[in-house]
């Protein structure tokens, strides 16, 4: 018998099992320094063991565990230096632990086939070991797929002009593609966490499309959803220390990753959205100083934003404008009970204002705004919508002027001066440009990208 058989021999499969759950949990829980000082202790036991099938996976998990400790930095989007090389990235580095695990599956069959006359326990854990192996190669995959998707939303955020149902598909995609892999027991901990980060993102993406066509239920849900796993995520990580927040809220603990935070200020973003795009029938729920309560809560309280640009820039009135042209089913309320008919608008009606300050529509000006949005939306691809463009207009029978910018698919930033206002008046423009890159997320997408504002 060699003394590779014999160091093989000291396996029992048990107590590596046990083993591999630890180190499992811990990554799952992000203490990935701790993950990687169990394999490498683990290693340093089975020494005698070198260049065996199990000496092999502990050295890959001991780099497994660094890859996932910078992936949940999101350090792989720092800014690179013009001489990184292509190897030192974090994709590369998850090519290569499948490259590893691929070689310790080819050990295992190479051990079986030589024949060592293992016991039947060590013949199980080296088949169980194959399989894992097998398993974490599509799971390295994975990883290399939502990093291209992370590159994709940074750039996008840069071209200014995001594609949220492309984005979307990206994600379902990558859901469908890797449901059933990586699903043995032991690696139900990465299973967990790759759920509530794919999950989480599908759910706003879908909550974003939403809200772009004026859904208010269906963009409720999905908010909601991305809440919950959100709050599940956090509980993972840290078990004794999570509280349930209350919708809306976040909890607070310092050591939760980058990728969480991120995903959490997403959906902290797209709540601030919901409630000025839905302000109108959230408002009908609660008393004025209950919704301006409730709105100052909000990370980003657009509403207050706008208050102080009228008051300070005395404009006569400040909109946000929905085209309903094209929309399948528009409901004036936001929601409709199934079932019930509702008329299709028509005339100024197809372009409501479903934020309004102060007070209503001024209805002397909207016939104007109509239709310098429509004739805006003639000259305009829709496809570029989401560009840094702010249109004007000077109406010399109203002596007023009229300026507007998209912030959505089908919604604009309307902004009135019963005066004659300098289309490249600075106020003006810097308030519209930055509330636009909020509501358009681009400001947001790129901040993913650490270095860049």
């Amino acid at each position: 018998m060699t003394s590779l058989s014999l160091s093989l021999a000291s396996l029992n499969g048990e107590k590596e099992e046990q083993f591999l759950e630890h180190y499992f949990s811990h990554v799952s829980h992000c203490e990935h320094d701790k993950a990687r000082e169990l394999a490498e202790k683990e290693r340093d036991a089975y020494k005698a063991m070198f260049g065996s099938s199990w000496a092999m996976f502990l050295l890959s998990l001991s780099q497994f565990a660094t890859a996932e400790k910078t992936y949940m930095s999101l350090g792989f989007l720092e800014q690179k230096s013009f001489f990184t090389r292509s190897k030192d990235t974090l994709k590369s580095c998850y090519q290569t632990l499948m490259q590893d695990f691929r070689r310790v599956e080819e050990a295992v069959k190479s051990t079986e086939e030589q024949g060592f006359g293992m016991s039947s326990n060590v013949i199980e854990f080296e088949k169980l070991l194959a399989h894992l192996c097998d398993q974490l190669c599509f799971f390295t995959q994975a990883r290399q797929e939502t990093i291209n998707f992370y590159e994709q939303v940074h750039i996008m955020g840069m071209t200014k002009h995001i594609n949220f149902e492309d984005l979307n598909m990206v994600v379902k995609e990558i859901i469908a593609g890797h449901n059933k892999n990586f699903h043995h027991p032991i690696l139900a901990p990465l299973k967990t966490v790759f759920g509530y980060e794919c999950d989480t993102l599908n759910h706003l993406l879908v909550a974003q499309t939403m809200m772009s066509d004026w859904k208010f239920l269906m963009a409720l849900l999905h908010i909601h959803e991305a809440h919950t796993k959100l709050t599940s995520w956090a509980t993972l990580i840290h078990p004794k220390e999570s509280k349930k927040s209350a919708f809306g809220g976040s909890s607070k603990h310092g050591s939760l990753p980058a990728l969480y935070q991120w995903l959490s200020k997403f959906k902290n973003l797209l709540l601030s959205k919901f409630s000025i795009y839905f302000y109108d029938i959230l408002q009908r729920q609660a008393s004025p100083l209950e919704m301006k309560s409730l709105i100052s809560k909000t990370p980003d309280d657009f509403v207050t934003r706008i208050q102080t640009f009228h008051k300070k820039s005395d404009a006569c009135h400040v909109s946000l404008v929905l085209n309903t042209q094209g929309l399948e089913r528009v409901f004036p309320g936001g929601y409709q009970y199934p079932g019930r008919l509702v008329e299709t608008p028509q005339g100024l009606d197809t372009f409501p204002a479903i934020f309004s300050y102060p007070g209503d529509r001024p209805a002397n000006h909207f016939p104007a705004v109509v239709m310098m949005l429509t004739e805006g939306r003639d000259r305009e691809e829709p496809a570029v919508y989401a560009q840094d463009k702010i249109h004007y207009m000077y109406d010399k029978g109203s002596h007023s002027s009229y300026f507007y910018t998209q912030v959505d698919t089908r919604i604009s930033l309307v902004v009135i001066f019963e005066s004659k206002k300098s289309e490249k008046d600075s106020y003006v423009n810097n308030f519209m440009t930055e509330l636009a890159t909020h509501l358009r997320c681009t400001k947001f997408f790129t901040s993913l990208k650490p270095g860049f504002k």
